[in-house]
């Protein structure tokens, strides 16, 4: 079994409450262009989370879709669609 040190914890703690905070953030933003950047943002943290548990293939793919992909497709569906204005 593998021991882990307790530094080691304690970044990984850390890492997963500024994880959370971004998630809790980015669902409370009321501006949907930010609330895409914070969502991006939350999803480098959690590449480099991946990252740092030893699974590199789970921190490149989050990295590709996470702060790439998901953040464009939420930009491209904030500008295809149009709103209307009840008078």
């Amino acid at each position: 079994m593998i021991e882990l040190s307790s530094s080691f914890m304690i970044t990984a703690y850390v890492m997963l409450i500024a994880i959370t905070i971004g998630a809790i953030a980015a669902l409370l933003q009321k501006d949907l262009l930010r609330a895409a950047f914070i969502s991006g943002a939350e999803s480098i943290a959690l590449a480099f989370f991946f990252q740092a548990l030893l699974a590199p293939d789970l921190g490149l793919t989050q990295a590709i879709v996470g702060t790439v992909l998901l953040p464009g497709i939420i930009i491209l569906g904030i500008f295809k669609t149009r709103r209307t204005e009840e008078e």
